[in-house]
């Protein structure tokens, strides 16, 4: 038998997940469960936005590093917010006053949906990563969720938790540990 290197492994794989009728890791279109507005994910590359929140006001289109607006009541697109790092999911209150984007990573910044500026930067906290995650309002616009993770070096495994921030000055209130399967993964393909 033949000694394969990592790259022809890798080939490998990426040969198996093409030819996969339907694998377990293919990303598919769906829309999120929770939140007031509808969240749709679309894993579609030619796509203009990965990750898409219609609200009565906008639709709002989110990629990697980039925000984009379409007014609904003029259908006219907005100037788009720029310069993000792995954006990968949002919300936005239920008054449409603002919204929230989240990084792949240890932050997530707040956008005036009233002159379309970022209104601050907020880091996790120290050591924990949204990775294939999605924030939520609160119905009363007062919380916002967000599931965090972290490697837990005693336990030998990762561990989850629910941080809850006020969302006047998105100061973090609560970080509750959760169970895996209670996370929300913006990955589930439904």
């Amino acid at each position: 038998m033949k000694n394969l290197t990592g790259a022809e492994i890798l080939a490998g794989i990426i040969e198996l997940q093409k030819n996969a009728d339907e694998a377990p890791w293919d990303l598919k279109k769906h829309d999120l469960p929770k939140g007031k507005w509808r969240r749709v994910i679309d894993p579609d590359e030619e796509a203009e936005a990965f990750f898409v929140i219609v609200t009565d006001h906008y639709v709002i289109g989110i990629k990697t590093g980039r925000v984009i607006f379409l007014d609904k009541s003029t259908g006219k697109k907005l100037d788009p917010i720029k310069g993000f790092h792995n954006l990968v999911s949002a919300d936005v209150k239920a008054d449409e006053s603002e919204m929230v984007v989240l990084e792949h990573g240890t932050h997530f910044s707040v956008i005036s949906l009233t002159d379309f500026t970022v209104r601050m930067r907020v880091t996790l906290p120290r050591t924990f990563m949204a990775t294939d995650v999605y924030c939520t309002y609160s119905d009363d616009d007062t919380k916002l969720t967000v599931p965090v993770s972290k490697y837990d070096s005693d336990r030998g495994r990762y561990v989850y938790y629910r941080c809850e921030y006020e969302t006047k000055e998105y100061t973090l209130i609560n970080r509750t540990e959760i169970e895996m399967e209670d996370v929300d993964w913006w990955t589930d393909s439904k």
